[in-house]
C-alpha cells in the first residue's frame, strides 16, 4: 500500500514537474521571439534612416557632378544654358534623381521586410505561449489519467480504497462465517 501511494505521488509530482518545465521552456522561447521582434523593428527604423541619409548623399553628389559639368562647359567657352550642354546637365540631373529614388525605394523595401520579420517573430511568441499552455494542460491531463488508472488498479486489487474484507473462493464475503467476526 505504501509503495502504491509513493508511486501515485511520484506520478503526480512528475506530471507537475513536466508541466512546469514545458511552461518555462515555452515562456523562454516566447521571450526570445519578442526580443527578436523588437530588434527587427529597430532595424527597420535604422534601414529607413540610413536610406534617407544615402538618398540625401546621392542628391549632393548629383548636384556636385552637375556643377562640375557646368563649370567645365563654361570654361571651354560653350554657353551652358542652351542646346547640348543644357541637355547633358538635364540628363545627369534625371539620372541622379533616379539613383536617389532607387535608394529610397530599396530602404523602404528593406524596412518593410524587417517589419514583416518582426511581425512573424510576434506571431511565433504567441504560438510559443499557446504551446506552453497546451503542454501544461496535456501534462496535467496525462498525469491525472495515469493517477486515475493506478487508483483504479489499486482499488480493484484491494490494495487501497476497497472494503478491506477479503472474499472467499465462492465470491462471498468471509464475514459472518466466523473467520472475521
Amino acid at each position: 500500500m505504501v509503495l502504491g501511494a509513493l508511486s501515485l505521488a511520484a506520478s503526480v509530482g512528475g506530471a507537475v514537474m513536466n508541466a512546469q518545465a514545458q511552461s518555462q521552456s515555452a515562456a523562454y522561447n516566447a521571450q526570445v521571439a519578442r526580443n527578436n521582434q523588437t530588434i527587427a523593428n529597430q532595424n527597420a527604423g535604422l534601414a529607413l534612416e540610413q536610406g534617407q541619409q544615402a538618398e540625401q548623399t546621392q542628391r549632393i553628389k548629383t548636384g556636385e557632378m552637375i556643377s562640375g559639368i557646368e563649370a567645365g562647359q563654361a570654361a571651354s567657352g560653350v554657353n551652358p544654358n542652351e542646346g547640348s550642354p543644357l541637355s547633358v546637365r538635364s540628363s545627369a540631373a534625371e539620372t541622379g534623381e533616379l539613383d536617389a529614388l532607387t535608394i529610397r525605394y530599396n530602404a523602404n523595401l528593406q524596412a518593410q521586410n524587417l517589419k514583416y520579420q518582426g511581425s512573424m517573430y510576434g506571431s511565433q511568441a504567441g504560438l510559443d505561449v499557446a504551446q506552453g499552455q497546451y503542454g501544461v494542460a496535456a501534462s496535467i491531463l496525462g498525469g491525472a489519467s495515469s493517477v486515475s488508472s493506478k487508483w483504479l488498479q489499486y482499488n480493484q486489487s484491494g490494495v487501497s480504497g476497497g472494503s478491506g474484507i477479503p472474499t472467499g473462493a465462492g465470491g462471498g464475503s468471509l464475514a459472518g462465517n466466523g473467520l472475521w467476526d
